[in-house]
């Protein structure tokens, strides 16, 4: 019965995360400086995916977590996300001008 358990634990712990990568994603490439696509998602729509999205992780984690804990993870793969995204963006552009150039 445990090995049950923990794996409906790593399910949700998956479950949120995709969920809250998705939040951030939405957040970020609405953004009108954001560079992995030509031009930015609708912000107002991207934003409400963005915000449910988050919630939704949160909640996810809020079933296998004390709430208060399932907040400060979700915050911090926010965090994570919101920084790695812009750098893998220009390493990315950098990569396709060497290619070019």
């Amino acid at each position: 019965m445990t090995g049950t358990a923990s794996m409906a634990e790593a399910a949700f712990h998956g479950l949120a995360l995709a969920a809250t990568s998705v939040g951030i994603a939405g957040f970020y490439l609405s953004a009108p400086r954001q560079q992995w696509l030509t031009r930015p998602l609708a912000g107002r729509r991207s934003r409400m995916i963005g915000t449910l999205a988050l919630l939704e992780g949160w909640l996810l984690w809020s079933v296998v977590m004390h709430p208060v804990t399932a907040l400060f993870t979700s915050l911090t793969v926010a965090m994570l996300l919101l920084t790695i995204l812009p750098f893998a963006a220009a390493a990315r552009g950098a990569m396709l001008a060497r290619r070019e150039g």
